[in-house]
């Protein structure tokens, strides 16, 4: 005859099977969203290195000046374009 220790000793180790499957599973669930969030990361940081590369391309002093120049009807400033504050303050108590 089985006695009733034994029935639960049984059904508690059928708990505990099932309880480990069901972690390993959510353990090996959770492994691959880590493996794709991590291709993810690196995806998305091969993605900044493109833009700072580019944002390096476009911000080159030569381009800008060019198209400064095109775009913007601008010119390079000349050390003579550059005034000395006392000449301004001459030139306006010169108008008074």
């Amino acid at each position: 005859m089985i006695k009733t220790t034994h029935i639960l000793l049984f059904i508690s180790v059928l708990g505990v099977i099932f309880f480990n499957y069901e972690i390993k599973k959510n353990y090996h669930q959770r492994e691959k969203e880590i493996l794709k969030l991590n291709n993810l990361i690196s995806e998305k940081k091969q993605n900044i290195k493109l833009i700072k590369a580019e944002l390096a391309y476009l911000s080159r002093p030569e381009r800008l000046q060019s198209i400064a120049e095109q775009q913007l009807n601008m010119k390079e400033i000349l050390p003579t374009d550059i005034w000395n504050i006392n000449d301004i303050s001459k030139l306006y108590f010169e108008k008074n």
